[in-house]
């Protein structure tokens, strides 16, 4: 028996909301779902996604599809950064090259070794004779030169460092590891310090206390988020920050849109929107509906169980 061969099987927000819609019987096989009922279920479906994204699903599963790396660049005057999509030095798309030519204050531009990666528009971060990131952005790539959109505060020596990327990274929902990579990109491990870690250190205010970092404290908020570590400022900010984290689950704004999750979790989604609607149309839930939305729940939750490198077994002590 021939199969399809084909794996690409999806789903939209209209195809959740009809189905689920059609589960409390509110359509009839032949019917579409109004514009308002749409707008409402869409409503439901947004909250119910946003609930059940990051760790907070009571799933011992992670979401590893929304795990995402992220690079903080650092600072010789604070140890204190926001990250988030409108921050400076937070990104996923990091581009590290360096400079050919010495590049004197009040410069606009910047020749380095490769341009790959750099393009109009893009934020540019040069590392300076006095240990700073200088911010900025790109004019213009003219063969090996980087135009800049404002001026070097001071020097920059050939051979220095230069970052590059296109966006900043979104919010992070859930911090699951971070390194500290250096310039030859070697990677030693950050501590995740708990808030009652960070209060107790004694320097942490001071930008004089100078280091490279070796934990760090993620505090989120709404929009943005900050990372605190264990030292007053960075000793080298040629290094940078790595995050692994799990980044917030995308909107369903227009009917094409694809839920944010993978196939094992759409039969989990239409159940779940469908409790949610059924009060909404007056729809009774019924104890069979209750098995299927709960079996589709622990199957979706077990897709990515964690996996860890220490077990746990009865023995003798």
């Amino acid at each position: 028996m021939a199969t399809s061969g084909t794996y690409s099987f999806g789903v939209t927000k209209y195809d959740i909301v009809r189905q689920a819609m059609l589960n409390i019987g509110k359509l009839d096989p032949a019917e579409q779902p109004t514009a308002n009922e749409m707008q409402d279920c869409t409503f439901m479906l947004n909250m119910m996604c946003k609930q059940w994204m990051g760790k907070t699903d009571f799933a011992p599963g992670l979401k590893v599809w929304t795990r995402k790396r992220g690079h903080l660049l650092l600072s010789n005057t604070t140890g204190v950064y926001i990250i988030g999509p409108t921050a400076q030095g937070w990104t996923n798309d990091l581009t590290t090259t360096a400079t050919t030519a010495a590049a004197l204050a009040a410069a606009t531009a910047v020749v380095v070794d490769s341009v790959v990666g750099i393009t109009t528009a893009n934020t540019v971060a040069v590392y300076l004779d006095s240990g700073a990131l200088h911010y900025s952005g790109v004019s213009s790539v003219v063969g090996s030169t980087v135009n800049l959109t404002a001026a070097l505060p001071s020097s920059a020596a050939s051979g220095n460092t230069v970052f590059a990327y296109s966006v900043a990274a979104q919010n992070p929902k859930d911090i699951e590891t971070a390194v500290l990579r250096d310039v030859n990109n070697t990677d030693s491990p950050l501590g995740i310090m708990t808030v009652q870690d960070y209060d107790y250190l004694p320097n942490k205010a001071d930008p004089l206390y100078a280091g490279d970092p070796s934990g760090i404290y993620f505090e989120r908020g709404l929009g943005t988020s900050r990372v605190y570590t264990d030292v007053g400022s960075a000793i080298d900010t040629r290094s940078h920050i790595v995050i692994t984290y799990q980044e917030p689950i995308q909107d369903m704004t227009v009917n094409a849109d694809a839920p944010y999750y993978p196939q094992e979790w759409y039969l989990a989604l239409c159940w779940g929107l469908t409790e949610q609607i059924a009060p909404m149309f007056k729809a009774n839930w019924t104890p069979k509906m209750e098995s299927l939305k709960n079996t589709a729940l622990t199957i979706a939750r077990q897709g990515d169980a964690e996996q860890s490198t220490l077990y746990f077994q009865p023995g003798e002590e």
